[in-house]
């Protein structure tokens, strides 16, 4: 049985947390919508109180069968006092979105402020169930091999401004924040350290990015903290203008990439339709169809929800303006994206469900079990962007950009690409070596083994340096030009030496037509990693059990990017 490979997999919380957005595509193109409830104030109560009120809304066939034997397309009913029927149904046949109704009903509005609103504690309660398929290529003459997966995610948490009062940043404390991940049948968890449960997210543009003030998330965390439908973009849904009952607006582009979790859209969009007021809430309902990418791959969405949002000056107006936070959500997805340079491609179906309210009191901690070991976390100025790695071995500690992505991370070392807007710009790995004798790598030794190593391929130096940094670390640095399969190539090989005489090699290699793109990023790279940094990030540690070798750092006989 045709198996992806599990570098794949590694990828697969941040392919489904930090970009899913839809359910399961059938095979033959149906696009039949799934029904969902009006949503009235019980829904709210009922969110509240941890209940899930889409728990029981009837879903349409989304199964393979002939396009004539599907379910009609959802009806959105608007069940207001005003009694009449809207329809703003997902045309399964035409894969286009719902048809604007007339120009009177239309609210014409510029794109709603993000985050307009935050009172001074609101707690928030979200739920992302996902079912699905993981699919990749498996080789030029074989099916692609597809596994399943099922993930089911929680989160709770406070939410407030930033005591600092940084511009576009908030402050959460999360008293939940875990998923359960099966993939062709076998079961992980991932869950938020405890010394990583009060976080800042920084709104930039449309993504919600969260960090910590004085350490760094590692990759795994951060993927499991972003989610589709972050609560900071919930309010971008409301209309900016005044709107009476049957009224519906287009949801901005910009914050339907983000409502998504997805880069760039290349058509479509989100309608969404005022349906009713009752007791000072609005129940509105979205819908729509997103052709786009993410990480350069072509993703497709359908996507279909309601939410209650309050009305606090006058509910009883028509047209009256919907000033307040959307206190619930729930919504439904379907998502079919591509594999691409750094994760699989999946087909799946996502549910999320999100109620938000006045915070009483801080939700209780999670259990002791939940975190890393005291003192291994890297800690320093964080900010959003950058990632916490750690060797598994304690051999280097690594935070680095979080365009890198990781590829492969085991006992032979750690690979990694960069994607930067969906291109893939270079590839990197680092490699912990063994232990040598107190004499620091010499300039020529390594120049020379870098010559050898690129045997066939290599054409000239470029560059070559040696310094010493502040924690007393020795780097040499050799960039290389050459060509690969016809293809220039530049190969930029660090060594980082300590004093006791511990081992790091960091290769990095791109296309030349990309030299100029990946700039200094090797460099960067290597000013973020530290050799043996022990406990606490910083303090001496005990190198690897191999024998010492004094073998001068290598890079593979024939380099070349995949």
């Amino acid at each position: 049985m045709i198996r992806i490979d599990w570098q794949f997999r590694a990828t697969v919380l941040w392919a489904i947390l930090t970009a899913l957005s839809a359910g399961l595509l059938p095979a033959d193109g149906d696009e039949t919508a799934v029904r969902e409830a009006t949503p009235v104030a019980a829904d709210v109560d009922a969110l509240a109180a941890g209940d899930d009120p889409v728990a029981e809304v009837p879903r349409a066939d989304v199964g393979s069968g002939p396009a004539e034997d599907a379910a009609p397309p959802a009806v959105l009913e608007d069940t207001a006092a005003a009694g009449e029927e809207r329809t703003v149904a997902l045309d399964a046949e035409s894969d286009q979105p719902p048809e604007s109704p007339p120009a009177h009903e239309q609210a014409r509005a510029p794109a709603p402020e993000v985050a307009a609103r935050v009172p001074a504690a609101t707690r928030v309660r979200l739920k992302l169930d996902v079912s699905g398929e993981l699919f990749a290529p498996a080789g030029p003459d074989a099916p692609q091999a597809r596994e399943a997966i099922a993930v089911d995610a929680r989160f709770d948490f406070i939410e407030s401004a930033d005591k600092q009062e940084r511009k576009g940043v908030f402050l959460r404390h999360y008293a939940d924040a875990s998923a359960e991940l099966m993939i062709a049948g076998e079961r992980s968890r991932v869950m938020l350290a405890n010394d990583a449960r009060t976080v800042l997210v920084a709104l930039q543009g449309t993504t919600a990015t969260p960090y910590l003030a004085a350490a760094f998330l590692a990759r795994e965390e951060r993927d499991l903290l972003e989610t589709p439908f972050d609560p900071l973009l919930l309010d971008a849904l409301r209309p900016v203008a005044a709107v009476a009952t049957g009224d519906s607006w287009d949801v901005s582009a910009d914050i339907v990439a983000g409502l998504l979790a997805i880069d760039t859209i290349e058509s479509g969009g989100i309608r969404a339709t005022l349906t009713g007021i009752e007791d000072g809430r609005a129940a509105v309902t979205f819908a729509g169809i997103v052709d786009g990418a993410a990480d350069g791959m072509p993703t497709h969405v359908v996507v279909e929800g309601s939410c209650v949002v309050a009305v606090l000056e006058n509910p009883a107006a028509s047209p009256c303006r919907l000033d307040g936070p959307v206190q619930s959500l729930t919504a439904t997805w379907r998502e079919r994206r591509e594999a691409g340079h750094v994760a699989p491609g999946f087909d799946v179906e996502a549910r999320l469900s999100c109620a938000r309210s006045v915070a009483e009191s801080v939700p209780p901690q999670a259990g002791a079990d939940a975190g890393t070991s005291p003192g291994t976390r890297r800690a320093g100025d964080g900010r959003p962007g950058l990632i916490w790695h750690r060797d598994r071995s304690g051999r280097y500690d690594l935070v680095h950009d979080d365009r890198w992505r990781v590829i492969e991370d085991g006992d032979d070392g750690l690979v990694m690409r960069l994607v930067d807007h969906g291109a893939l710009v270079g590839q990197c790995s680092i490699t912990a070596l063994p232990p040598a004798d107190v004499r620091p790598p010499q300039l020529a030794e390594v120049q020379r083994d870098v010559q050898r190593s690129l045997a066939g391929q290599f054409d000239h130096v470029v560059h070559a340096s040696e310094a010493t940094r502040s924690d007393g670390v020795r780097i040499v640095r050799v960039e290389a030009a050459g060509t690969a399969e016809g293809r220039p190539f530049r190969w930029m090989h660090h060594v980082l030496a300590d004093g006791a005489g511990r081992r790091v090699a960091v290769t990095c290699m791109v296309e030349q037509p990309m030299a100029s793109r990946f700039a200094t990023a090797d460099r960067d790279l290597v000013d973020g990693l530290l050799v043996a940094p022990g406990e606490g990030g910083g303090g001496a540690a005990e190198g690897p059990k191999s024998p010492p070798d004094d073998r001068a750092a290598r890079v593979p006989a024939k380099s070349r990017m995949p």
